[in-house]
């Protein structure tokens, strides 16, 4: 009884975890133009934060799975770069396609360069999106980048 007990929890506790997560998720691109106390209200403390040229600033998150860099100056952040870690092809393919479809139903321009390889605009944002795999780390990684752009 204990032991069912306890394994009634620990779902309980994933799926309130996993909740959370995709309750606060937020897409990078929408960060675009934000100022650095936007992002880490939507972001939470980031690992580190290079403040040392006051025109410019960089905040850097990591987790296991994920490394973002956000760049801002005095109008706001202007590039949001980030490199995703999956252990399958079929992970990270999924992970694309969900982004894609999201970007799709926002009306966002998507061109489509190869398999796993997709330039993105939206009014303002350019951004890139490539899927390669890390044979010395046997995994699949998808690198993300958005640019603020002057036009569509």
């Amino acid at each position: 009884m204990k032991l069912i007990t306890k394994i009634s929890i620990a779902f309980l506790i994933c799926g309130m975890t996993l909740n959370n997560i995709t309750a606060q998720q937020v897409k990078y691109c929408q960060m675009i133009g934000k100022n650095v106390n936007d992002i880490i209200k939507t972001y939470g403390k980031p690992v580190h934060q290079d403040l040392s040229d006051p025109n410019m600033k960089c905040i850097f998150y990591q987790t296991k799975t994920s490394r973002t860099t956000f760049i801002s100056d005095k109008g706001g952040v202007y590039q949001v770069q980030a490199d995703l870690s999956y252990d399958t092809e079929k992970e990270a393919m999924r992970s694309i396609d969900e982004f894609l479809s999201d970007c799709g139903s926002q009306s966002y321009e998507i061109d489509t360069l190869s398999a796993g390889n997709y330039n993105i605009k939206a009014s303002g944002v350019r951004m890139s999106l490539n899927l390669f795999q890390n044979t010395y780390l046997k995994k699949y990684e998808v690198k993300f980048k958005a640019e603020k752009s002057e036009t569509k």
